[in-house]
């Protein structure tokens, strides 16, 4: 059985300025050093990791995209085979924006505790980005 998980973050900035954000090649959030992406349905999500040592890349493909509001896309790291799903709503708040993560498709705890804690590091990056931009 595949596992899965949800997160729900605030952000104090609107859905429309996250959502540009979130699907933008210009939102280069470390680790990665670039992104690639095409969002739109059939469109891809490439984000590159590159260092003197080490090269990974994730990609996946959009099967939902709807502006401002809700994306879903696949997710595979250096093309292992794993492929999992993630499903982002944005929901206006008084205070900004509910960012709701759905990430499934785990064969193995390790992996699921892997990207629950990878997405915490990528939210706090964006919520930087948001605030230096």
């Amino acid at each position: 059985m595949a596992l899965q998980f949800e997160k729900q973050y605030e952000l104090p900035h609107s859905c429309s300025r996250v959502y540009s954000a979130w699907i933008s090649s210009d939102t280069v959030i470390p680790p990665a050093t670039a992104m690639d992406i095409d969002p739109v349905v059939g469109g891809h999500y490439r984000l590159i990791m590159r260092s003197p040592d080490f090269e990974a890349r994730c990609e996946g493909i959009f099967s939902i995209v709807e502006e401002d509001r809700h994306v879903r896309y696949t997710w595979e790291w250096n093309s292992d085979g794993n492929v999992t799903e993630i499903d982002v709503s944005f929901d206006p708040t008084e205070a900004g924006t509910r960012v709701a993560i759905w990430h499934s498709g785990f064969a193995t705890q390790d992996g699921l505790d892997m990207h629950a804690s990878g997405w915490d590091s990528y939210i706090a990056g964006l919520s930087n980005y948001l605030a230096d931009n």
